[in-house]
């Protein structure tokens, strides 16, 4: 659970009609520097990783892309699996930070996909779900499945922003997280 020091939770509130506004606006402005199909896009003063973030919420994606855009990721937000996996094959993406239930699906196709693609098949998949975990630990079968399947990287909701950043940095990485 998030604490005050952790920042943010990625969790909708009642804040979140503002966090989507405001996130909205930054992702229409963030969009504007091309992406020429690489992990890495060139912005102010440094390389930002790309990440994918897919929640069927909008307030939840609107959520973590302004948490991650806000801890120097470029972020592309998606509300559909479909979009999302059909963007990875023309532009592949660093990470993606995707949530497991995706409205009557789940996102197990979708991280199938993403793992039979030379482009993702080693990129950082981050599952982010509520209701699903005692103790953090999954108790879903498929998802505990698809997890040990394909080197996938579980958090329990809420989760830290902060920490979600911190441990994409890691992912990637960066030793600095």
């Amino acid at each position: 659970m998030a604490s005050r020091q952790d920042g943010p939770s990625l969790t909708a509130s009642t804040r979140s009609t503002r966090v989507a506004t405001a996130a909205s606006r930054l992702v229409e402005r963030e969009s504007e520097a091309p992406c020429e199909g690489n992990t890495l896009v060139t912005r102010g003063n440094g390389l930002r990783p790309r990440v994918a973030a897919l929640d069927d919420d909008p307030a939840a994606v609107a959520s973590v892309t302004a948490i991650l855009t806000q801890s120097g990721f470029d972020v592309a937000p998606y509300t559909d699996a479909t979009q999302l996996e059909r963007a990875s094959r023309t532009a592949p993406f660093a990470a993606y930070v995707l949530d497991w239930y995706l409205g009557s699906i789940t996102a197990a196709g979708l991280i199938e996909e993403l793992r039979r693609s030379p482009a993702s098949a080693h990129s950082p998949i981050f599952l982010l779900s509520g209701n699903l975990a005692v103790g953090g630990v999954p108790t879903d079968e498929a998802l505990a499945r698809i997890i040990h399947r394909h080197r996938v990287q579980y958090r329990a909701k809420p989760y830290s922003g902060v920490r979600l950043a911190a441990d994409l940095r890691l992912a990637l990485g960066d030793r600095k997280a």
